[in-house]
């Protein structure tokens, strides 16, 4: 790999344009994949004629149309011989597009290929069988091409549409390279001139993929009398993604997979006729909400639509979940694949999926999160769990309790989110005050084993108090969870800490307008049966870590005093 990229470096100040440096290269693995015998000679050669020969044999495996000349000035030995000692494989040469495109974002060329595991997990999902023909309608410049040479089988079709011819060409040489048997792909404008229809019926493809270009500029002026478009009313330009979906769906036999903006499943963004007539239709079978920070100079969240006909359930996979990416440089970068696909084809119910019947899905938010969540706390009634009201936890809320004409002489704290310990017990608090309302604070005051939440926020704060000595309150920005006894509290606190127990009172907050905490909501919360197992072990492990955190801090601020 370390060849390769420095066979690019080493051509990219020899051309103008940095996707004749990515052709050329691709020229390059054609020739030495077809004929490394030949490749080899040419090493042989003196310079000049070692330029002449290289032209000579690419020309000759090349089509004059998609044929991108070398520069003349290139040390024709330096590339051949860093070609030479690489092996190359579809695998390979994915990872090389991968690294230029995606990882080395100086070159911006992100906006023109799909980071492999995501092209890996959009070829999986179709499960491309033996003569399928595959359509994309934006394919850039073809780097899924790869992926799908290394799974689908060769007898398969490859037809596709791009507006922009340079990387069409490129995509040309990379299906060729592939060793795809049958492609077609057009520079077409698929508004103006859809080339895959005949007669007025747009031409049936078995599988559908698509990674739109977010960057393109549409003009929707002209869909209002298109007849893709006019079932589902006025598409704003801003969402191009759904305007290759409404268009693919006029192509599509089986099934399609299209990378989309979170925006687009929610009810301010996604237009009403189209979200409507995609639940009422039974065409979505799954949506796979992707990690976080997965595209390159992209602040959006995205998910993976899957359309296909007859679905009486949907299937959601929640793969912003650590256990589906790694941090990967400056980006997050997607893992376990297959256990996603698996997920998929078997609809399996897991703690990150759930199957929803369409008479249960809200067609005004559509993102994944939203139903493994419910599921993941709706999986719990099952096994006879608790709630909160019947654990015996009283809820009540802060109060502001000093600033009225009713204050008196009183030593009290008063504790904030800012007094949370990152985990484990809070021991210590910062605001000391010499007045208040007496009776108020009285009435209020925390004890030992408090549980607090935050009132507000989309991501659940909460702590655990550990012995309370002081006369202390909380603000109005906390709620307080009071169980009747330490075993209880602890081990409530262990599961709300938890990963599950996270999720489940997060989406309580979601579920309300301003991300507020309901109260009535927080009593129903369901609470497994086994919710105190290991706690005390747990929260001693919690209560180290959070001392080591403090050190940390303290040894931190130390060194930044002394200069």
């Amino acid at each position: 790999m370390q060849n390769l990229l420095k066979c690019f470096e080493y051509l990219k100040p020899y051309h103008i344009d940095m996707l004749d440096a990515i052709g050329v290269m691709i020229e390059l693995f054609l020739f030495r994949s077809k004929d490394q015998k030949a490749f080899l000679q040419i090493l042989s050669l003196e310079k000049p004629q070692a330029y002449n020969a290289l032209t000579q044999e690419l020309q000759n495996i090349i089509e004059p149309d998609l044929f991108i000349t070398p520069s003349p000035k290139i040390n024709t030995h330096k590339i051949l011989r860093l070609l030479a000692d690489e092996t190359l494989s579809y695998g390979v040469i994915e990872r090389f597009l991968h690294t230029i495109t995606q990882k080395q974002t100086t070159n911006k060329l992100y906006f023109y290929s799909t980071p492999l595991e995501i092209n890996q997990l959009l070829v999986g999902i179709l499960d491309i069988q033996t003569y399928d023909e595959v359509y994309n309608p934006c394919y850039g410049m073809g780097s899924v091409f790869l992926s799908i040479a290394n799974t689908a089988p060769s007898t398969i079709s490859i037809y596709g549409e791009e507006l922009d011819s340079k990387l069409s060409s490129i995509a040309k040489l990379i299906a060729k390279l592939s060793g795809l048997q049958s492609y077609h792909l057009c520079v077409s404008d698929i508004l103006v001139n859809p080339m895959f229809k005949q007669s007025n019926e747009y031409t049936k493809f078995d599988k559908i993929l698509c990674n739109p270009p977010l960057n393109a500029h549409l003009g929707t002026e002209l869909l209002k009398d298109d007849e893709r478009f006019s079932r589902v009313g006025i598409l704003i330009k801003t969402y191009p993604e759904l305007v290759f979906l409404v268009h693919s769906l006029a192509h599509l036999k089986n099934k399609g997979v299209f990378i989309v903006r979170n925006q687009t499943l929610m009810k301010s963004s996604l237009e009403g006729k189209l979200r409507e007539r995609l639940c009422e239709e039974g065409m979505i079978e799954s949506v796979i909400e992707l990690p976080k920070n997965i595209f390159p100079h992209q602040n959006y969240d995205f998910s993976l639509l899957v359309i296909s006909h007859n679905n009486k359930q949907i299937l959601h996979i929640n793969a912003n979940n650590e256990h589906f990416y790694t941090k990967d440089g400056k980006y997050n970068r997607l893992i376990n694949l297959e256990e996603i696909i698996q997920i998929y084809r078997t609809k399996k119910i897991t703690p990150y999926s759930s199957l929803t019947p369409l008479g249960n899905i809200s067609p005004q938010d559509l993102r994944a999160h939203i139903y493994t969540s419910k599921h993941n706390v709706l999986s719990y009634s099952a096994t006879n769990s608790h709630t909160l009201t019947t654990l015996g936890v009283e809820i009540f809320r802060g109060q502001r309790t000093y600033g009225t004409h009713k204050d008196e002489e009183i030593d009290f704290f008063d504790i904030g989110i800012a007094d949370f310990a990152p985990c484990g017990y809070t021991q210590t608090f910062q605001t000391k005050r010499q007045s208040g309302n007496r009776e108020k604070i009285k009435k209020y005051q925390v004890r030992s084993y408090d549980v607090l939440l935050s009132l507000r926020g989309i991501m659940p704060k909460l702590t655990i108090l550990g012995i309370v000595d002081s006369v202390s309150v909380v603000n109005a920005g906390i709620i307080v969870l009071r169980a009747p006894n330490k075993q209880v509290a602890e081990g409530l606190y262990c599961y709300l800490f938890s990963q599950v127990g996270e999720q489940a009172l997060a989406q309580i907050y979601k579920e309300s307008v301003d991300s507020t905490l309901n109260i009535e909501n927080l009593a129903q919360l369901l609470i497994p049966c086994d919710y105190t197992k290991n706690a005390p072990q747990i929260l001693a492990r919690l209560n180290a870590l959070r001392d080591m955190l403090y050190t940390t801090q303290a040894e931190i601020q130390a060194l930044k005093e002394s200069y």
